[in-house]
């Protein structure tokens, strides 16, 4: 009996740990930041290739959330690209949701949001021409290109010049390459 147990506990290891080492579905592959830019890329936009790739995943409540730092040597010419992914397959899209409160709020809650606040913060503005529906939000200094395309969202922001209108035009190139890579969940058609 206790050899029927260790074998059983083997085979169940052995199962754990070949699951664990199987390679990366392509849709796990298409929505890992790290993936979505090559290094020639980066270089051609921002002057640099990165040295490093670093991803990380933050807590995102409804949906899945992960990074990756593109690192260039040159520091503030680096990039960032995150994915906003639904936990589950369903309607019900964590990264949907969460653009629509971003994105689509009551315009009288803005409105008392802008009475409340004494800073002066910049709108979102409307890019044309990425994915369903895209949006720089940021101030002169910082910001970042946002993104929604079939049920995942996308967030990139670069290094590098401190002139606003160049950093939106940098990232929206980046976030051109970015998106074809992208798996977004939504089924094509083939013709």
């Amino acid at each position: 009996m206790c050899g029927l147990v260790q074998r059983l506990a083997f085979v169940v290891l052995g199962t754990l740990l070949l699951l664990a080492s199987a390679p990366r579905t392509d849709a796990q592959r298409h929505r890992d930041p790290c993936q979505l830019l090559t290094d020639a890329e980066v270089r051609a936009v921002q002057g640099h290739a990165p040295a490093q790739k670093i991803p990380s995943e933050q807590p995102a409540g409804s949906f899945r959330f992960t990074q990756c730092l593109y690192r260039t040597l040159e520091f503030s010419s680096s990039v960032s690209v995150a994915v906003g992914i639904p936990l589950t397959d369903s309607k019900r899209s964590g990264p949907r949701d969460y653009w629509q409160a971003q994105f689509k709020r009551d315009e009288r809650d803005e409105r008392d949001e802008r009475e409340e606040s004494d800073e002066k913060k910049q709108e979102p503005r409307r890019l044309a021409g990425l994915g369903d529906e895209a949006f720089w939000v940021g101030d002169p200094v910082t910001g970042a290109v946002y993104v929604l395309k079939g049920e995942v969202f996308l967030r990139l922001s670069v290094g590098g010049p401190p002139n606003q209108a160049e950093k939106i035009k940098r990232a929206k190139t980046l976030v051109l390459y970015a998106l074809k890579r992208l798996d977004t969940g939504v089924k094509t058609r083939s013709r």
